[in-house]
């Protein structure tokens, strides 16, 4: 006879093993099926623009040692040829001496535009001209730059499949890839033929600075560089090896006021958090490596005389577009530099600007007037300005009375759309659709 006790065991253990048994066949069910479920959510529930912009980033972006991957763009070598970069507009008033940085979508932050290939071949032409002068670097600086190929490379790849190809990847050894817009093909594995600098500016238009922290003093110092179109046309091979206060010992209120903040937040700057930010000044040339207006001071009088020549049509505003991030093994914080340029006269037609432009060359503070040399032309484009400001009022678009202060699409342009990532088409003002690279080719060479 069987005990009744053993019976009540033998039975709850049969449910408990039929319970675990339907929990293993749900839990398969779903693995097997849950993620074609989601699949097809998404599908039929594409994100608004404003969930897209916020998936570009990486879903580990809250690790403050991950950095996010870009969205592909498939843009071809050819669209490239029509395609312009974000229509930056970074007139601020009152105008402070201030970081001014935004959040930095990693799928802008190299961004691809219609003179990249010029770009390319000027920064071949300056490295074999200048050398050291726009492009070095210090011993403990190799590493942050392999570490900024390997990232440039990566970043390439996956946001311009069709631009940048990859023919072998060979792991630890490095990968071969061809930059279809040159139609060069890029061997960088290993051992490396030439510092991995130089196989940055064959693949990215932007100028590098690589920044890393000395833990002696804890300041930062630059160790690398490759700066073909230096915003203060500054040789690199006088600021390599220097902290950022030497660096930045020219810019106007940077020991007053920048100092301090920017060495706290350059500590604070983690591999998730990329930024950028938008600088000016004006110019009448588009060459890259060195304006007119940033000559050496005891030229000043002869870029003065030049100045007074040009045709006030023929000034533009040249806007140093910057990011900065760190890198996750070697910590190296990353500053980019990339030069746009924009005449007065595509900008015309975009309410306040031409009265922003005057206001800031005329009422800034008075270190930015000349650190800027805007005394140098102000008077000579002033009457020109004043007419644009006058055609805006007799249109329609702004009133005498209308205030002079800081757009509210900051730092871009009105007419542009916000999400940047749902436009594939370029960037180009509709009411003016300019291409210089006729003055890029024919004023390329500065020397």
């Amino acid at each position: 006879m069987i005990d009744t006790t053993k019976l009540l065991i033998l039975a709850l253990c049969g449910v408990v093993t039929s319970l675990l048994l339907s929990y293993k066949q749900v839990g398969a069910l779903y693995r097997k099926y849950g993620t074609f479920y989601k699949s097809y959510l998404s599908f039929s529930n594409p994100p608004t623009p404003n969930q897209s912009r916020k998936s570009s980033y990486s879903k580990k972006d809250g690790d403050p040692q991950v950095a996010a991957e870009p969205t592909p763009l498939m843009i071809t070598p050819e669209q490239v040829k029509s395609y312009d970069d974000r229509p930056w507009r970074p007139f601020r008033w009152p105008y402070h001496q201030t970081m001014s940085i935004f959040k930095l979508e990693i799928n802008h932050w190299l961004d691809m535009d219609k003179y990249y290939w010029h770009y390319i071949k000027e920064k071949e032409r300056i490295w074999f001209k200048y050398g050291k002068e726009n492009i070095d670097w210090l011993p403990e600086g190799y590493e942050p730059s392999l570490e900024l190929m390997e990232t440039v490379t990566d970043h390439m790849l996956k946001r311009y499949p069709l631009c940048f190809t990859l023919i072998e990847d060979r792991g630890k050894d490095g990968k071969i890839v061809k930059n279809e817009l040159t139609e060069e093909v890029i061997d960088m594995s290993r051992p490396l033929k030439e510092h991995p600098l130089l196989y940055v500016t064959k693949m990215a238009k932007e100028d590098f600075y690589l920044v890393m922290k000395n833990p002696k003093d804890d300041l930062h110092y630059l160790v690398a560089a490759a700066v073909p179109f230096p915003g203060g046309s500054f040789g690199i091979n006088h600021k390599i090896g220097k902290h950022l206060d030497v660096i930045h010992n020219d810019v106007p209120y940077y020991h007053e006021k920048l100092k301090t903040s920017m060495e706290r937040w350059f500590g604070r700057l983690t591999p998730s958090s990329p930024v950028e930010r938008a600088s000016w000044y004006m110019t009448w040339d588009h060459k890259l490596r060195q304006n007119n207006v940033y000559k050496e001071p005891e030229l000043t009088e002869q870029v003065k005389k030049e100045a007074l020549t040009m045709d006030p049509k023929d000034f533009h505003v040249r806007v140093e577009r910057q990011t900065l991030r760190r890198l996750p093994r070697t910590q190296a914080i990353i500053f980019t530099n990339h030069p746009i340029f924009y005449s007065l006269d595509e900008m015309k037609n975009e309410p306040l600007v031409p009265s922003l432009i005057r206001k800031i060359i005329y009422e800034a503070p008075e270190k930015i007037i000349k650190y800027k040399f805007f005394e140098i032309f102000r008077d000579h484009i002033a009457g020109y300005l004043d007419e644009l400001i006058q055609r805006q009022i007799d249109m329609g678009l702004i009133t005498k009375e209308t205030p002079v202060k800081t757009l509210p699409t900051y730092p871009f342009a009105h007419w542009a759309e916000a999400d940047f990532d749902y436009v594939n088409g370029g960037f180009n003002n509709p009411s003016q659709k300019p291409d210089h690279s006729k003055e890029y080719e024919t004023s390329s060479k500065d020397d």
